[in-house]
């Protein structure tokens, strides 16, 4: 800041006037017109107007950009969260699948050996007959 003002004193050098103790002033220094004053204060709020809109434009890039990342992040857990009960899905349909393949009802194998004994008399006596 007090570059700012050293620098403006110098720039609008007709409108100061630097005294030494003991010249018309009671103290060594620089005066300044109001007019200079006015430009300095003028300055130092355009570059502090400036510096809180950069702050504020960079606060809300950085929140838009937090909030695209957990929006991200939010559509990955759903994806992963629909995947992830669509292939549960599957897998209970596949237990049931292979649970009915592996155990078969009991009155199949009792047909299949009341099939095999028929199958065994009528081959017994169909030869019995060629036999004759």
């Amino acid at each position: 800041m007090l570059n700012i003002l050293l620098l403006c004193a110098l720039a609008y050098g007709e409108n100061s006037v630097t005294l030494e103790k003991g010249e018309k002033a009671p103290f060594s220094g620089t005066l300044l017109s109001p007019e200079a004053v006015a430009q300095i204060i003028t300055k130092a709020d355009e570059e502090v107007g400036k510096c809180k809109i950069d702050a504020q434009r960079d606060a809300a890039i950085a929140k838009a950009d937090f909030d695209l990342q957990l929006r991200i992040k939010e559509a990955d857990l759903t994806a992963c969260l629909e995947k992830s009960s669509g292939l549960e899905e599957l897998r209970k349909q596949q237990i049931d699948f292979l649970e009915k393949q592996v155990y078969k009802p009991k009155w199949t194998n009792t047909a299949i050996y009341v099939a095999g004994f028929a199958s065994g008399i009528g081959v017994v006596y169909l030869t019995s007959k060629l036999i004759d």
